[in-house]
This record gives structure tokens, sequence and C-alpha cells, in this order.
């Protein structure tokens, strides 16, 4: 079988085999969950990601997945066409087409995945005008903390509040987050 292969089969056959075999690995540790293609890889042991990527910065297909996926598919490619039917130059020129679509077409799924995580870090900035209800009454004056229930990125999340107000926020009254510091929601009352 080898033998009856031209030497661009071969040539190709290698590669595609090569590069279809890492494509495997690839996918395998991204389903148990270990292929990040870099994402927040922490590379001093501090327990922060060192190389982050940003969902949002565009189309970039040359990444690890990409460039593999480039070889393997033009590799099958070029392997199918290279029976001698085509002229060489005609062979290598769509092998590289077809890898070049693959390239972009996996940069736009890696692109749409990333879309899709989410840290779920709860940002308190984000109660900040929402309307809230008081779930243990909030003295006056800054003198102490009373607790609210508030939706904050889709959840309803318990906060610690605080008024600036001269009279205490009782248990049910609606308020409203007008700034955060910390873990502290400052409210005032709704009339």
């Amino acid at each position: 079988m080898w033998n009856d292969w031209t030497t661009l089969q071969q040539v190709y056959f290698c590669i595609a085999v090569l590069f279809s075999v890492v494509l495997l690995v690839q996918l395998v540790l991204t389903l148990i969950g270990a292929g990040h293609d870099g994402e927040g890889v922490d590379l001093t042991g501090d327990g922060n990601p060192d190389v982050t990527v940003d969902a949002d910065s565009g189309l970039a297909p040359f990444t690890l997945k990409g460039l593999v996926s480039f070889f393997a598919v033009g590799g099958w490619v070029g392997f199918a066409l290279g029976d001698g039917t085509l002229h060489t130059v005609w062979v290598i020129l769509i092998s590289l087409a077809a890898g070049l679509a693959a390239l972009v077409a996996v940069g736009f799924i890696l692109k749409g995945m990333a879309k899709l995580q989410s840290n779920g870090a709860m940002d308190i900035n984000n109660a900040v005008g929402k309307t809230a209800e008081v779930y243990l009454t909030i003295p006056p004056k800054c003198s102490g903390a009373g607790k609210i229930t508030v939706e904050i990125q889709g959840s309803l999340t318990e906060m610690n509040a605080m008024t600036e107000g001269d009279e205490p926020l009782k248990t049910g009254s609606k308020v409203k987050v007008v700034k955060t510091d910390n873990a502290t929601c400052y409210v005032e009352k709704i009339y």
C-alpha cells in the first residue's frame, strides 16, 4: 500500500497522521477540561493566571488548535488529491486552501466558545442603581449595618447595607443602591 502511493501522497499522509493524532489528543484534553490553549496559565505558582485570553479580542485563528487543524485538514486533502491525477502545484494550492479554511473555521469556533465562558465572580459594583429590599433593619447615619436582598448579575444576593439617612430602614422597605464600598452597599429609601 505505502509503495503504491506517490511521494507526494506519502509526505501528505505523514503530515495528516501526525497532526490528526495531535488534534485527537487536543480534543480529549479539551473534553476532560485540560486543553486551554494557554488560557489562564499560572506560570509563577501564585494562584493568579499569568496568561489570559480575552473573548472579545477578535478572531484569533493562529492558535495551537487552529494550526494543528490547518495541517491535519490540509494533509488529508493533499493525500486524497496527490494520486497523480492533478498537477503537484494544484494539489499543494488546494490543500493549502483547505487547511486555511479549517484554520479560519477553528478561529470562529474558539471565538464563539470563548464568548460562552463566564468566570462567575460577582462584582458588587453591578448593584449600583438597583432596587433592593431590606432584609434586616438598617440603622440610620451609618451607625451599623443591616442586610438587603438585591439582584446582581442575574442572582438574588444578600448583601450588607448601610444608610446615610436620618431614619432606620425597616425590614421589607424598598431601597435603591447608591454606591458600594468593599462588601457593603449604601442605600436610600425609595419614597
